[in-house]
């Protein structure tokens, strides 16, 4: 008698009938083909991989779509506060005197108001440390404490209170709000006036060299605005150095360009050394916001 395994012949035949191949096998190789239940496997993984491929196309498209981060952005919000005036230009040492790490004025008073920042009343004072005998601010005069803006898009929201005739100065047709750009000195910077009292947006260089405050100003374009008192205006000036030592400046309002003008040297040297930002008042009651230095 012969031992076995447990299984009769006929079983072993029935379980060896019952077994199927998942595919034919070639003479030197592995099985080839797939069954159903792996192509659909299959399927899914492909589905899933190209899922996943297109989410991070995507992903990628809006990180490069992302606005790019500004290179400065001070708060200007919070509760009524003066941030910092003249007084603290002139005597930063002295007790109760405010110094803000992001801004030198050197002539006038900055305050936040209302939630936004303000030129305050504009008067022929001097300000004390706190601006409370007055604010100076008929001659405003802002910088960044930060002299490292070359090629930039400076934006900002602007709503013009009102003109004054009676400040530090005469009334003249230049009254009203300016932005500094590659600010030097007080007599070597770029300025765009964006407010004039006579209704004009101009770009200019500054030189020094002259009888204004110690430089010379050229004119380098200019268009017609007429300013909307009262409410608030949203400005982007760009300033651009391209081949051949040419710099450019456009001013867009609302996002649309209002002016373009680029020097060329042809009256004195451009600016090209990167510098300070800032604002400019005069004789004008002005309030500002959203305030942003961003590189090109």
């Amino acid at each position: 008698m012969h031992r076995h395994n447990g299984r009769t012949g006929d079983a072993l035949r029935r379980a060896d009938e019952s077994r199927t191949d998942d595919g034919p096998r070639t003479d030197d190789g592995p099985r080839t083909a797939v069954s159903g239940g792996a192509r659909r496997r299959t399927g899914v993984r492909t589905a899933v991989v190209l899922t996943v491929v297109a989410v991070l196309a995507a992903g990628g498209w809006a990180v490069r779509a992302r606005p790019r981060p500004a290179m400065f952005a001070p708060r200007l919000s919070g509760p009524d506060r003066l941030v910092t005036n003249e007084f603290a230009h002139w005597n930063p040492q002295t007790p109760g005197t405010r110094v803000s790490r992001d801004w030198d004025v050197s002539s006038g008073s900055l305050f936040i108001h209302r939630g936004v920042a303000w030129s305050g009343t504009p008067d022929a004072s001097v300000p004390d440390a706190g601006s409370t005998r007055g604010t100076g601010s008929s001659v405003f005069r802002m910088t960044t404490r930060r002299r490292d803006f070359e090629d930039v898009a400076v934006s900002l929201r602007l709503r013009n209170l009102g003109l004054t005739a009676t400040g530090r100065a005469a009334a003249s047709e230049i009254d009203g709000v300016h932005v500094f750009l590659r600010w030097q000195s007080p007599e070597k910077l770029y300025v765009v006036s964006l407010n004039r009292r006579d209704d004009l947006i101009v770009v200019k260089k500054k030189l020094p060299g002259g009888d204004a405050n110690g430089g010379t100003y050229y004119t380098l374009g200019q268009a017609r605005y007429a300013v909307p008192y009262g409410r608030w205006q949203a400005f982007r000036v760009r300033i651009t150095t391209s081949g051949g030592g040419l710099v450019t400046i456009t001013v867009a309002r609302d996002g649309r360009e209002v002016l373009s003008a680029t020097d060329d040297g042809s009256e004195g040297a451009a600016i090209l050394d990167p510098g300070a930002v800032g604002l400019r008042g005069d004789n004008c009651d002005f309030e500002f916001t959203a305030f942003r230095v961003t590189r090109i």
